[in-house]
């Protein structure tokens, strides 16, 4: 009877070791695990929001917890261990970090459905050059204002900016109650926001650029699949 007892209690302690031998393993190839992303608003969907669907349905197991905020707060993420990557527009440039540019997005304008330009095929610098600009206060910033600057500047004009500390959300709520316009990336342009239009730019053949950026150090095997995954993508786009 003690040697049947023996064998069933060491039958059990096996079995939970080698489950615990296959869950080190399956956390070591990735299959398993933990993920931090940050990312900021209005990057769901496109290039980004296609692969992260993917990236979920080949990893389910992968628990991913997502972070939005501005460029700034996730690159200090990133800096600090609590981010193990952070999709960000341009090249962002920050210590012991590696960069990988992965997608381009188109520029439009975001105007009110009542203005003018609404209902057109596109429209031209000059003809929104008197709007009132509406700029997020994010790392973006310089980038945007760099670009208004470049295309208004040219007619002898400078463009009226306003930033603002809001959202992506709040800010294209406040286009469409008249406050200005905006500009908008094709990443949510399909997405429909009462009150608002997504207007082509004439001649506009300027894109804007993200990219994912992760600590070098970073040995998170659910990180490697995304970032393999990513360039895999990327490279099937320009196909």
């Amino acid at each position: 009877m003690a040697g049947e007892r023996f064998l069933r209690e060491a039958a059990v302690g096996a079995k939970h070791l080698n489950q615990a031998v296959n869950t080190i393993a399956q956390a070591k190839r990735g299959s398993i695990g933990l993920l931090r992303i940050g990312l900021m608003a209005c990057l769901a969907n496109g290039f980004l929001g296609e692969l992260l669907a993917a990236y979920h349905r080949r990893f389910p197991a992968i628990e991913v917890i997502f972070e939005e905020a501005t460029s700034q707060i996730n690159a200090s993420a990133l800096l600090d261990g609590r981010l193990d990557v952070a999709f960000m527009p341009g090249d962002p440039q920050l210590p012991g970090c590696r960069v990988e540019r992965l997608w381009d997005e188109t520029i439009f304008l975001a105007v009110p459905a009542s203005h003018q330009t609404a209902s057109l095929d596109a429209v031209s610098w000059e003809a929104v050059s008197h709007e009132t600009f509406l700029v997020r206060a994010d790392a973006t910033r310089p980038e945007i204002e760099d670009y208004l600057m470049r295309h208004l500047c040219v007619s002898g004009l400078s463009p009226k900016i306003s930033v603002q500390h809001i959202g992506c959300e709040n800010l294209l709520s406040i286009v469409a109650q008249g406050f200005g316009i905006t500009l908008a990336t094709n990443s949510i342009v399909g997405i429909a926001y009462p009150g608002v239009r997504f207007v082509p730019i004439a001649g506009g053949k300027e894109r804007l650029s993200f990219s994912a950026v992760w600590s070098a150090t970073n040995q998170n095997p659910a990180l490697k699949l995304l970032i393999d995954m990513s360039i895999e993508r990327r490279m099937k786009a320009k196909r």
